[in-house]
């Protein structure tokens, strides 16, 4: 039986200002468009590979579909929605309906990627430091 005494300066307690390491209140942060980027891209190279170069029935040809099917596009799919629901969240902008459209479409084909950002700049306010970055 462990007799750990938590101390008051690990961060771990709770202040009655609620200064003692509280969470944002943000759900959605997080870099979402370098993932949204590398996975898209990366899908759009193993596609590519495994459309000229492989055989369906060979384990190099199965090894790079399950990669690009199964890892790279619902990561893909995930970023498309986690991007969106970060600024809707933050109130930079409100995609709606879109962000579900986005979603579902890059499931099947990541590279829209490239029109959901189309549209995320689009939506853009003036500031372009809203759209920088999560913080």
């Amino acid at each position: 039986m462990s007799t750990h005494a938590v101390s008051p300066d690990d961060g771990s307690s709770d202040d009655s200002d609620g200064s003692a390491a509280e969470p944002s209140g943000r759900r959605f942060d997080g870099p979402w468009l370098p993932v949204l980027a590398v996975a898209a891209g990366g899908w759009t190279v193993l596609y590519a590979l495994d459309w000229a170069l492989l055989s369906a029935g060979t384990p190099a040809g199965a090894a790079v579909a399950f990669a690009h099917g199964y890892l790279l596009a619902p990561l893909a799919t995930a970023a498309v929605l986690l991007d969106a629901l970060s600024l809707d969240e933050r109130g930079v902008a409100d995609f709606g309906l879109f962000k579900w459209i986005y979603a579902l479409a890059s499931l099947v084909a990541p590279p829209v990627a490239a029109v959901y950002y189309a549209h995320r700049e689009w939506l853009r306010p003036g500031d372009p430091d809203l759209l920088g970055g999560a913080a």
